[in-house]
């Protein structure tokens, strides 16, 4: 390896390492299926049979309410 190769190695080693910082890890939850309102990983609650987020379960509920 050249002089050249080992900078073009360490530039993209960079790139990768910036990429996965930027990259939005995957929010811990219960279950790994996605949430059946906003479709995000780590849903929280079962109900319904679907596995939501507990924030959307609670948006989902609220509006539910004002339909009756």
């Amino acid at each position: 390896m050249g002089l050249f190769d080992k900078i073009k190695q360490n530039l993209v080693e960079a790139k990768q390492k910036k990429l996965e910082e930027k990259s939005p890890a995957v929010p811990a939850g219960k279950y790994p299926e996605p949430c059946a309102l906003c479709g995000g990983n780590g849903a929280d609650k079962k109900y319904l049979g679907q596995f939501w987020h507990k924030k959307c379960l609670r948006g989902v509920k609220k509006q539910s309410k004002k339909m009756i």
